[in-house]
């Protein structure tokens, strides 16, 4: 019944969709209504779009004239002050990120963040129609849960995915213009650690150049505009980010690591990297396994995705977003050449999976802590692309040996 789910005939995946994202949408609009009835604030004062508040702050540093300030967390705290209640919402990026930042300020908060959204989150529709080509790729996006999680939070991941999307799908017509694209990731620089390893082992070296160009002379520029100051206090708080991730000072329930399903289950520090490092080692080697096997261009993709999502420890529930790209390309792949065993199952979990773990917390619908999805997810998926990969090499090597007969 799971391993071919014959019932699920397109008309009533696109009826189940649909179904979905009217309740998702009519949700979000209820959650907005409420917050704007207390003023942009919810439960427990969390301000919408908590996260970005860090970007508008960052900005508004370095539109006074204090870039270096931005990773001064008590300066950093004060320019976040007139909309923080309670908290800190840290800094942790590259002063490359600051090249975005630089126009939030501009605008008052609640302005910037819808702006930023909207903007983002178009560029992320664009890149899912681009693989799609379908209208109903737009009901299938208000469906996706990742979408209001990153929205709600005021976080970049449609930025990310759409980086990523865009300079995966064109680095085979276009690779000097698709590596200039994916330098652009130094502003996130973790969630793309597999990217070079993959455009390594699969000799796209013009990408890999344009890509090294494109991300130092974003640093470069960076560095002209906010001195080297910015950078060197960058690189001193830098230490913060792996205490606040030792420290669970990043609840390790917002995680999706291996490293952090690992200290929920009550390893320790040491330990957790160890079993992190190791997942990250075996994924490492996956990729590069399939990367040398004969396989379409939407399972290369895939895998580099699922790798990069995969292999950093700092992985957060919001940028599951990016999953939307593996589910977008293989589910065209297989519109096209037939659905393989479990495969329906596969996309279904993942598809599902945010919504049933972490939305019913997000809309204060449950007063459990959300559980870390990401991890088996990924590596449910990749078992399904290998496995898939394995039986078409089988099955060649099936056909050149009756050929041969």
């Amino acid at each position: 019944m799971l391993k071919d789910m014959p019932w699920l005939t397109a008309p009533r995946a696109r009826l189940y969709v649909s179904g979905i994202a009217i309740v998702l949408v009519l949700t979000l609009a209820r959650s907005l209504l409420l917050f704007y009835r207390d003023g942009g604030y919810g439960a427990n004062n969390f301000l919408l779009g908590s996260d970005f508040l860090t970007f508008w702050a960052a900005s508004l540093q370095v539109l006074a004239g204090h870039p270096a300030e931005v990773y001064v967390p008590e300066s950093h705290l004060l320019a976040e002050a007139p909309y923080l209640r309670e908290g800190y919402e840290a800094f942790f990026y590259p002063p490359t990120m600051l090249l975005l930042c630089v126009p939030l300020a501009l605008a008052p908060y609640f302005a910037s963040l819808f702006v930023f959204i909207g903007m983002t989150a178009a560029s992320f529709a664009a890149v899912i129609w681009r693989i799609l080509r379908t209208p109903w790729c737009l009901v299938a996006i208000l469906a996706y849960a990742p979408v209001y999680l990153n929205a709600v939070a005021g976080q970049n991941a449609f930025l990310t995915a759409s980086i990523l999307g865009c300079g995966l799908n064109i680095m085979d017509r276009r690779p000097k213009l698709a590596g200039a694209i994916l330098g652009l990731m130094v502003i996130k620089p973790h969630l793309a650690l597999a990217v070079p390893i993959a455009l390594i082992v699969t000799g796209r070296w013009r990408t890999l150049i344009w890509a090294g160009l494109s991300s130092i002379s974003l640093v470069v520029l960076s560095a002209l505009l906010f001195g080297l100051d910015t950078w060197l206090n960058f690189l001193d708080v830098s230490h913060s980010a792996r205490q606040a991730l030792e420290n669970g000072d990043v609840e390790f329930s917002l995680l999706q690591s291996a490293y952090a399903t690992a200290r929920l289950l009550g390893a320790g520090v040491n330990t957790a990297f160890i079993i992190h490092g190791l997942v990250a080692l075996g994924m490492t080697c996956v990729l590069v396994w399939m990367l040398r096997q004969k396989i379409s261009a939407a399972t290369e993709r895939s895998i580099i995705v699922l790798t990069c999502l995969l292999i950093t420890p700092f992985c957060l529930f919001y940028d599951m977003l990016i999953m939307a790209l593996p589910l977008a390309w293989m589910l065209r792949e297989w519109l096209k050449v037939g659905f393989p065993a479990w495969s329906k199952m596969v996309l279904g979990v993942t598809f599902l999976a945010p919504m049933v773990f972490y939305l019913p917390v997000l809309y204060q619908l449950s007063v459990v802590k959300p559980l870390p999805f990401g991890s088996p997810v990924i590596i449910l998926f990749c078992w399904l692309l290998v496995r898939e990969s394995m039986q078409t090499r089988q099955a060649a090597h099936g056909e050149r040996e009756v050929a041969t007969v």
